[in-house]
């Protein structure tokens, strides 16, 4: 049941976006993607061309070599620090969203106070980018030594940074603390997979990238409700209020 919830929680999130007077709140982080996407392609092609022509170049060969080695590390480039930043920039606009979502299924939201939730978002945004660039530099060393295998850890690091994106907006509204929402993540490893591998084929449909943060939020959102209307009370309660000094 966790496994499948998790795998639809994406798509589930989009369909309740579009079925609801809820798509003025994708103007924005949809404006930001596009602008980020935009940005990161063209900083990333600046810095390979200059390399390109460079005195020393990391990599030099025939121009038509050349021409395919600019374009192919552009995208990925522009690939890599698109996701990297694409939350990060959206985080206070999907969250607004998700708020409302859960607002109007169940009638109130956690409050947190102000300037304590503003520090401990700030806090670990700060940590979440940090543990992006060691699994983004996990996944480029385990790639050049053990080629496919490290493609596929990449993949999974991948996904597990987007299921902790996704849930990381219930639980903070909830005070959880920076380790106490990968405890709920390594508590509930069904959802989690399932969350990791929905949201990473969200992120795979063509132009779906620009709005699948939002939507793989509310996505997120949604199933943690379900959570919390089981019979059983959500896994991430108990810790939430024991960790929420962190």
């Amino acid at each position: 049941m966790g496994f499948f919830r998790g795998l639809f929680a994406p798509f589930r999130g989009g369909l309740y976006v579009l079925r609801h007077p809820l798509k003025r709140y994708l103007f924005m982080p949809l404006l930001l993607s596009v602008a980020l996407a935009i940005g990161t392609m063209i900083g990333v092609h600046k810095w390979i061309d200059a390399d390109l022509h460079g005195p020393n170049p990391l990599f030099h060969a025939s121009p038509p070599l050349d021409w395919i080695f600019e374009k192919f590390v552009m995208l990925v480039g522009g690939v890599v620090f698109f996701l990297i930043g694409q939350p990060i920039l959206n985080a206070v606009f999907v969250d607004r969203l998700a708020e409302r979502v859960e607002r109007d299924i169940i009638g109130t939201v956690p409050v947190a106070p102000f300037w304590s939730s503003t520090g401990r978002a700030l806090v670990h945004g700060l940590l979440k980018l940090l543990l992006y660039g060691i699994a983004l530099v996990t996944g480029m060393l385990l790639f050049s030594f053990t080629g496919g295998l490290g493609a596929v850890i990449g993949i999974a690091l991948g996904g597990l940074s987007l299921a902790y994106d996704g849930f990381d907006y219930p639980l903070a509204r909830r005070s959880v603390s920076f380790a106490g929402k990968w405890a709920f993540l390594a508590r509930n490893p069904a959802m989690t997979i399932g969350y990791g591998i929905g949201a990473t084929v969200f992120y795979l449909i063509p132009f779906a990238v620009f709005v699948a943060s939002p939507f793989a939020a509310v996505g997120a959102t949604l199933a943690y409700i379900d959570m919390e209307k089981s019979p059983a009370p959500a896994p991430s309660a108990k810790p939430a209020n024991i960790a929420a000094n962190s």
